[in-house]
């Protein structure tokens, strides 16, 4: 390993604090607005930029996960391969850093940027932007805590 867990931990702490920023700003902006029925293209577009936020930092920590412990991605469709490495636990090298209620739940994030960032905002469709809205904060709070798990396995290679 090329560099210690340490600098590993440092990267992924700083990444779930913007989370967490990230995450109180999802909850005031569902204050003031009603998810239950159509929403502005405006606010369609803000709800969204916060979703597509979130998985970049979930994306972001994976990226360090990978480099960290060498695990190289091909260039086609290293997003998909990313998310899905991180479920896998390679016996004596790496625990697996999320399990697979996470993975199917942050996969539908992954699409969701995907289609966020490579289409128009009145191309998207409120109801299914509103399933992933309803989904946030489970998915974070799985996300937050397995993330914990992952970084007291760290610890352990650290000893």
């Amino acid at each position: 390993m090329k560099y210690k867990p340490e600098l590993l931990k440092a990267d992924i702490l700083d990444e779930i604090e913007k989370i967490d920023r990230l995450e109180n700003e999802f909850q005031k902006a569902l204050q003031s607005i009603d998810i239950t029925s159509e929403i502005s293209y405006y606010d369609r577009g803000a709800i969204g930029y916060l979703m597509h936020n979130f998985y970049n930092g979930c994306e972001n920590i994976f990226r360090s996960i990978a480099r960290f412990f060498e695990n190289d991605l091909g260039p086609e469709s290293w997003h998909r391969d990313l998310l899905k490495r991180m479920k896998i636990s390679i016996k004596g090298y790496r625990p697996s850093v999320i399990d697979n209620e996470l993975y199917l739940l942050l996969d539908d994030f992954r699409a969701f940027r995907h289609k966020f960032r490579h289409s128009y905002g009145f191309e998207l469709e409120w109801e299914k932007e509103s399933l992933l809205v309803k989904k946030f904060e489970q998915t974070t709070q799985l996300f937050k805590s397995q993330i914990k798990v992952f970084i007291r396995e760290l610890d352990k290679i650290d000893e």
